[in-house]
């Protein structure tokens, strides 16, 4: 069986904790925690152009918008 490349997105968040911490025991799996401010997923073309230039066999998104308070005031952002 041979190793896949997995990236999970809003590595730095609570659920993407978790998971780093939970796949620390994952064996040689190579996991790749990538934060918001390496991966805007907010910005089409960085996204796609970051795409392009890295290869993974899954993702995992774990990313979200959390300012529960600021939704309100933030609305183009929230519906990304």
């Amino acid at each position: 069986m041979s190793l896949k490349n997995i990236l999970v997105t809003g590595g730095n968040g609570q659920l993407g904790s978790d998971l780093k911490e939970l796949f620390r025991q994952s064996h040689g799996v190579p996991f790749y925690f990538y934060r918001h401010q390496e991966l805007d997923l907010l910005d089409e073309r960085a996204t796609r152009d970051f795409f392009g230039r890295q290869h993974f066999d899954y993702v995992i998104n774990c990313a979200a918008y959390t300012a529960v308070d600021k939704a309100e005031e933030e609305k183009d952002s929230v519906k990304k």
